[in-house]
């Protein structure tokens, strides 16, 4: 990457943003599935079931967001090197600093409607954040960040087998016989994050796509409108349904008929 450079790239690539949407599909699907386990509108084995899909969804989602990082350097082309390590430096710290407010408004939501004891403790935007931080001194490796990968998500399974304090736990170390709920350490996360990278440098190198790719069509623009909205749809999808649920449970409640029956 040279430190100026006079032709930022414009072009905003569809199959982008329609991946992401389709990763944003699925995990509303997951996340409806599992709020109908809390409602006892379904039986919860389902939805416990659908748990060990999770993490191939959140994986697509983890990966093209390293790709991001590699088109947003795209669209800096014309600017210092620093500033665009201040841009994902300030987007990183946003994402934790929100993420933060998910997991004490989750956590105080779950002592209410679960009351398992599974609190939030380091959830997926908090990972996400600090996996865009941690990520800023591997992006000058480019297609070496493979090997970076490789060894982090290693040490994230090394790490399963650990036990350790509770301060650690955003590195995947948790005190034993706890299980918390949505629980995103950074590692392994953070090498599939630069897995992203090591993609996105082979594939656009300097924000530029290397190949060619069809037209997106109607199925794709759709995806990709959603996928454009990453965040606002996180934030907004669990509040939505969630009320939504409670609502029709209040109804059939009320007119004292099963729901299925509405």
């Amino acid at each position: 990457m040279d430190d100026v450079c006079p032709a930022p790239v414009k072009e905003r690539y569809w199959e982008i943003d329609a991946i992401r949407g389709f990763s944003l599909l699925a995990m509303i699907t997951f996340h409806t599935i599992f709020l109908l386990g809390v409602f006892h509108i379904i039986n919860v084995d389902v939805w416990l079931g659908l748990g060990a899909y999770l993490p191939l969804g959140t994986s697509v989602f983890v990966i093209i967001s390293g790709t991001s990082l590699i088109l947003r350097h795209g669209r800096m082309l014309d600017k210092p090197r620093r500033a665009y390590y201040m841009a994902i430096l300030k987007r990183g710290l946003e994402i934790m600093l929100i993420g933060l407010g998910v997991s004490v408004i989750a956590s105080l939501l779950i002592l209410v409607f679960i009351t398992d004891g599974r609190y939030v403790y380091f959830n997926f935007l908090q990972m996400m954040g600090l996996s865009m931080i941690l990520c800023i001194p591997f992006l000058r490796f480019g297609k070496w960040n493979l090997i970076s990968a490789v060894f982090f998500i290693l040490l994230g399974l090394l790490l399963e087998t650990v036990s350790g304090p509770t301060w650690l736990m955003a590195f995947g170390i948790i005190p034993p016989d706890f299980y918390p709920r949505d629980f995103f350490p950074v590692f392994p996360w953070v090498g599939v994050m630069l897995f992203g990278v090591f993609l996105g440098s082979l594939l656009y190198p300097n924000g530029i796509r290397r190949f060619n790719f069809p037209s997106a069509g109607k199925i794709g623009e759709g995806l990709a409108v959603i996928g454009r909205y990453p965040l606002q749809i996180y934030l907004a999808h669990i509040p939505a349904i969630g009320t939504g649920l409670l609502l029709l449970v209040v109804i059939s409640g009320l007119m004292g008929c099963p729901i299925g029956h509405l």
